[in-house]
């Protein structure tokens, strides 16, 4: 039945599939040509009912081992005709449908559950970030200038441009909701002066970031909590909140909104920056909320502006970043390979594996799936800032 369906597909390229009798199957007639070997006869069944959990699973179990190109080259191809592979499987296009009606159950994040859920991704060895992330360890999209610029620049400067959206000075405070590692609340008190308040629901952020305030002598303009946003009471001037939003979950996302604009005060200013998918609504892949991120949805902006204008909130600008996202993974991608008998040594090389086909299914849902980064400023008053966009860049 797979082959059957993947005989229908319009491959950019050619995909060698050598099946658990060893026949060769063969699919597209273009380069680049990818080989794979899949070693039972059970993986073959598992992918044709559900291909968005078992291919990252089958790699991870060494299943199914790439013979010829990289796995790389494995992912650009398949996810570039998934559409059409959902088209021509009646049986998997049931179960997308029968996904998208369960979606909220999918995403469980009450105060518990969100504590739970970010320590399964966030509260792991610690060495693994450093490892692959730049120097500030902003676990976001990065701000390229150009496809050129090395890594630290480019999260360098997605701070200094949600910095200037915002218009941060230094008579004001902050709320930094999701602050991870504490970079953004850092570089916010550094540049203006302002107080900053970071908060986050992992232990090992927390910890992290407020020894870094510590270190850079800032304790007296920068505090970090360990604490969920719907706890917060104080007002801000400003709010920023940085690849957090795909944890909040589709159930709250009126919740959160709600929230961060109660907590502005007449005059404040609300930057969100997430990850979103541009076309319509679609239930999380069940091998990321498997293995990656339980409770974790990329909102549509059709989800996001919908609570907005139930709850009358003024959104004055948005900002699509496109393959921004794309090329911070080709770099985070490159730094695991790099150090990948660290990586080995740490945990094991199943979890390796884990991480690349992580890294890798994530860039190419940017390339080939219809993911962006959505920047979305929210004002309390539409006043509160100037006319035009020119005040970010100048």
């Amino acid at each position: 039945m797979l082959y059957n369906v993947l005989k229908k597909l319009k491959f950019e390229g050619t995909l060698e599939i050598k099946d658990s009798n060893d026949n060769v199957h063969s699919f597209g007639n273009s380069n680049p040509v990818v080989a794979v070997k899949l070693t039972n006869k059970s993986i073959e069944r598992k992918l044709f009912f559900n291909p968005s959990l078992y291919i990252g699973e089958a790699y991870m179990n060494e299943e199914l081992i790439i013979e010829k190109g990289t796995i790389e080259d494995f992912i650009n191809l398949i996810t570039n005709c998934y559409d059409d592979f959902i088209s021509n499987n009646k049986i998997y296009k049931l179960y997308e449908y029968m996904s998208s009606i369960f979606m909220p159950l999918q995403q469980i994040n009450q105060l518990v559950n969100s504590k739970k859920n970010v320590a399964h991704h966030y509260d792991i060895d610690e060495n693994l970030y450093k490892l692959f992330l730049d120097k500030d360890m902003q676990y976001s999209c990065a701000y390229f200038h150009n496809i050129n610029m090395s890594l630290d620049q480019a999260q360098k400067d997605k701070k200094e441009h949600i910095i200037n959206k915002l218009q941060i000075n230094e008579n004001m405070n902050v709320l930094d909701i999701g602050c991870g590692w504490g970079g953004m609340a850092i570089e916010i008190a550094k540049s203006t002066g302002a107080t900053v308040k970071g908060i986050t629901l992992s232990e090992n952020q927390f910890k992290t970031a407020s020894e870094r305030a510590q270190q850079e002598g800032l304790s007296d303009k920068v505090t970090f909590a360990l604490q969920d946003y719907r706890n917060e009471k104080n007002q801000y001037d400003r709010i920023v909140s940085v690849g957090m939003f795909e944890h909040v979950g589709v159930k709250y996302f009126r919740t959160y909104l709600k929230k961060a604009n109660d907590l502005l005060k007449e005059n404040g200013v609300f930057l969100l920056h997430t990850i979103g998918q541009r076309g319509k609504p679609t239930a999380t892949s069940p091998w990321i909320r498997k293995y990656i991120f339980p409770g974790g949805y990329i909102p549509s902006l059709s989800e996001v502006m919908v609570e907005t204008q139930k709850l009358n909130i003024n959104v004055t600008d948005i900002e699509i970043l496109r393959l921004h996202y794309a090329h911070t993974l080709s770099h985070w991608y490159k730094n695991v390979i790099e150090n990948k008998d660290k990586i080995i040594k740490m945990f094991d090389r199943r979890f390796l594996r884990m991480w690349e086909f992580y890294l890798l299914a994530s860039k190419y849902s940017f390339v080939n799936m219809g993911n962006v980064v959505f920047q979305i400023q929210i004002s309390k008053n539409i006043n509160s800032l100037p006319l035009t966009r020119n005040y970010i860049y100048n």
